[in-house]
């Protein structure tokens, strides 16, 4: 493959496990498995709110929030082994674990293919 193909991957990757966990959470926690109503808030702030500060960054395909990203993926790949060692919780604890580790992949791919690339093109500039 070439580096402009795994940078595809990875923003593929990172996309679709950054909004399969978005989603998905937010499904489960609102629609399938649904919590008291005062802690609905809480629940939706604590889970689903750290989702919405890399949003804009990986939207637009920025490397450094790619990079910091990676924090944010491990951190849900906790909150999935946490719910994954409860027996009722279990399929949401695989589905945040599958998602986080594919959003995790995608954000290594990007910032490692991306980061090669900006740095042959500096390079071939300053020359």
């Amino acid at each position: 493959m070439t580096q402009i193909q795994y940078i595809k991957l990875g923003r593929i990757f990172t996309l679709s496990g950054y909004f399969g966990l978005l989603f998905g959470l937010f499904a489960w926690h609102l629609l399938i498995e649904p919590v008291a109503k005062h802690l609905i808030s809480i629940i939706v702030l604590l889970q689903i709110g750290p989702l919405m500060f890399p949003l804009m960054g990986l939207l637009k395909g920025k490397l450094y929030t790619h990079a910091w990203s990676m924090y944010v993926a491990i951190f849900y790949f906790i909150i999935g082994v946490w719910y994954a060692g409860h027996s009722e919780d279990r399929a949401i604890g695989l589905y945040v674990i599958f998602t986080s580790l594919t959003f995790f992949l995608g954000t290594v791919l990007y910032t490692r293919f991306m980061g090669k690339q900006m740095n042959a093109q500096n390079t071939d500039t300053e020359e």
